[in-house]
């Protein structure tokens, strides 16, 4: 069992990325778990480019204070190998949510929704594009909360403070989820983010994405093309699947305008919840983050 930086315990991996390994650990002095993301520095094309990513990566991610974010421990050098220590979620990510459980329920596909965009704002507001949206890089933990995880590839709106680490044609994030105009070659914006998030509500509701197909040229071709088919289901509500199919849209200047709008959009369906088993544990009303959640909802109301 190997310990990282005289500290951090390994114990299991609990995820592989495009830029390392995911492990669940513990944290020695202070005796809480923690996940550790960790890199061999050859993984990539230089040791120079290497650093630069996953330093820049753990700089975003602790950048953004909000509580659908993980929040950073610890950064450094270990045997060859850079670590970011995270704090440690329990739960599951949305990608397995939808393999095991979809489609989802309505109420519960616009809360997670709702979540998504709460942290989208925050990353806005901070000038960070994350690109990077999918239910892979979601988590869903016992208390209902949603987390997005890897701000690998987040980009920033025309501030200097953080590095490209893109080469020029190349198209970061993931294609099966991508906006179509950044296909052709446009930069990422708030917009674009917020089509992922389209994709995920669609992928939510019907289990599937939007333009599935098992070639990627495919997928992508159709997503520039073809406008998205309905959702079908008809305990969905014209509102849900109406901004669902907006976020969608091919222009961005026909999506919704930001991550605030849609949020207001989708927090009036996040009622009557239906219990999921397995996934969401004990009585929510006196779990003490929602006890919180109540309380701070009444300032300024």
């Amino acid at each position: 069992m190997r310990t990282v930086a005289d500290r951090y315990r390994l114990s299991a991996p609990i995820a592989r990325g495009g830029m390392g390994v995911v492990w669940q650990g513990s944290d020695l002095r202070l005796n809480r778990p923690v996940a550790v993301k960790l890199i061999h520095q050859d993984d990539l094309v230089t040791k120079n480019d290497a650093t630069r990513r996953f330093y820049r990566e753990a700089r975003i991610t602790a950048r953004l204070r909000h509580p659908g974010v993980p929040v950073v421990y610890d950064f450094g050098s270990d045997a060859g190998e850079l670590f970011i220590v995270l704090e440690y979620l329990e739960g599951h990510t949305i990608a397995d949510l939808i393999a095991e459980r979809s489609p989802l329920p309505a109420s519960w596909v616009a809360l997670v929704g709702a979540q998504v965009c709460a942290i989208l704002a925050a990353a806005h507001e901070a000038g960070l594009i994350h690109r990077d949206i999918k239910p892979g890089n979601l988590v869903m933990c016992p208390d209902g909360t949603v987390k997005v995880i890897d701000f690998g590839v987040a980009t920033t709106l025309g501030a200097k403070e953080f590095s490209q680490i893109t080469q020029t044609g190349e198209v970061p994030g993931t294609a099966r989820y991508m906006a179509p105009e950044l296909a052709d070659g446009a930069e990422a914006s708030r917009s674009s983010d917020l089509y992922t998030v389209g994709c995920l509500l669609y992928e939510l509701l019907t289990g599937s994405r939007p333009f599935a197909s098992k070639d990627l040229l495919t997928e992508v071709d159709r997503s520039r093309r073809e406008p998205p088919p309905g959702v079908g289901r008809p305990d969905v509500s014209r509102a849900l699947e109406g901004v669902t199919l907006r976020l969608l849209a091919k222009s961005p200047s026909h999506r919704p305008k930001s991550a605030l709008e849609v949020f207001e959009n989708l927090i009036p369906l996040v009622r009557d919840l239906p219990p999921l088993p397995g996934l969401i544990g004990g009585e929510l009303r006196t779990d003490p983050v929602h006890m919180y959640a109540t309380a701070i909802r009444n300032i300024g109301a």
